[in-house]
């Protein structure tokens, strides 16, 4: 009990004395960053609030002020990953270049944020193999959203004919997106960078038929 008297005090000033004062919108983001980190440790089911406060060095009840229940935490970081790779996606795929390109290019750019960004990689992988009700319904209309995207651009390729008009692609849309769960193992377990952009060649060969135009080695002719 003595144990417990004694830290009580510090835990109650520690968000007083040792930390700055930030407006909301700040200190949401900073708990935000702190929540994707334990939820990345503690997995969808487990992380907690007191565990995100601690992260922080806050308060439970700060914590709390910002994610009233746990259900609302959840929505946020789902929310937070989910935005994180769509507007990726987006962006990569808004890129005035040629579609073979801009796919290679989202490629190798989810693979780069998985070493960047390890909390989202590791939260998304285990949000896709949370076959629940309470999650499922909203990975598939996010996984439904990147197909539509990827889609889009090969659907682009086939008019401009650096992708088969006869390919299907729905069906290639989904080979590419499916992809992404093998190339974030493959960047989490630490696969050499020749490891990568052979996968990478590998993938767009079977999705149009050859590697791709910045897949070719530079001064090759087309």
């Amino acid at each position: 009990m003595s144990s417990t008297l004694k830290n009580a005090p510090d835990k109650k000033s520690a968000p007083k004395a040792g930390r700055r004062r930030l407006s909301p919108e700040a200190r949401r983001g900073e708990l935000m960053a702190c929540a994707l980190d334990v939820f990345a440790r503690r997995g969808l089911g487990e992380a907690r609030h007191a565990e995100i406060a601690a992260e922080a060095g806050v308060s439970v009840p700060t914590v709390f002020f910002y994610f009233p229940t746990r259900e609302v935490l959840v929505d946020a970081v789902l929310d937070e990953v989910d935005s994180f790779l769509i507007e990726m996606a987006r962006g990569v795929h808004a890129m005035p270049r040629p579609a073979d390109a801009v796919l290679l290019d989202h490629l190798r750019g989810f693979a780069a944020s998985v070493e960047s960004s390890p909390a989202h990689a590791r939260i998304w992988l285990d949000w896709s193999t949370a076959v629940r009700e309470q999650f499922w319904q909203r990975y598939l209309d996010f996984i439904e959203r990147m197909l539509a995207i990827v889609r889009t651009t090969l659907e682009r390729g086939q008019r401009e004919g650096t992708i088969s008009r006869s390919s299907d692609a729905d069906a290639q849309a989904r080979l590419l997106v499916g992809s992404a769960h093998m190339l974030a193992l493959m960047k989490i377990s630490g696969s050499p960078p020749e490891k990568l952009e052979h996968f990478f060649g590998t993938l767009m060969e079977a999705v149009i038929g050859r590697p791709g135009v910045a897949a070719r080695p530079k001064g090759r002719p087309r």
